[in-house]
């Protein structure tokens, strides 16, 4: 029922800020959003690398990362998300909430790059917020419900296992 709710209050800030002459640019049909994974900003150059995760409408999400050769970019793995996942994902991730995060770095010496990117209608990036140890607090708050949601999938662990292989080769 709290599901509803929120989907119907998302409705409703939806058709306000519309009303109101809000101006947004035409978001993607085929990306939802896509997101990091953390990696950390010291360790091994494996430990450092990160991954790409993205989120597709049609309720797929799949994992890219470097190669062994660090130039080339290739899908690592692919999970498709439940049905109530996927919704609450959605909610989670309002595309327009996101696109008016006003989001600075932090004043941290070292840590780690958060980042959640939007696609537009030709799904090229169209934003990317986020940043070095983001002080956002709204920011980090939707940055870990995703990954709590992508921990049901063990997306964090093909991550892990592919820097592991990384930091063997």
């Amino acid at each position: 029922m709290r599901k509803y709710i929120r989907i119907l209050l998302a409705a409703i800030l939806l058709t306000t800020m519309t009303c109101c002459g809000s101006s947004l640019p035409k978001f993607s049909d085929n990306i939802l959003f896509s997101i990091n994974a953390g990696a950390s900003g010291y360790g091994t150059r494996a430990e450092c690398t990160d991954a790409e995760i993205i989120v597709y409408t049609d309720k797929t999400v799949k994992i890219f990362m470097v190669e062994s050769d660090y130039s080339t970019i290739a899908e690592i793995g692919s999970v498709t998300l439940s049905e109530e996942d996927y919704e609450q994902l959605t909610v989670l991730a309002d595309r327009e909430k996101i696109y008016h995060l006003n989001v600075t770095d932090g004043e941290a010496d070292d840590g780690t790059f958060y980042h959640i990117t939007l696609y537009d209608e030709n799904d090229e990036t169209l934003i990317s917020k986020g940043g070095y140890m983001p002080e956002n607090k709204e920011f980090m708050e939707l940055y870990k419900n995703i990954h709590e949601i992508f921990a049901l999938y063990d997306i964090d662990q093909i991550v892990e296992d592919h820097r592991e292989l990384l930091d063997k080769e």
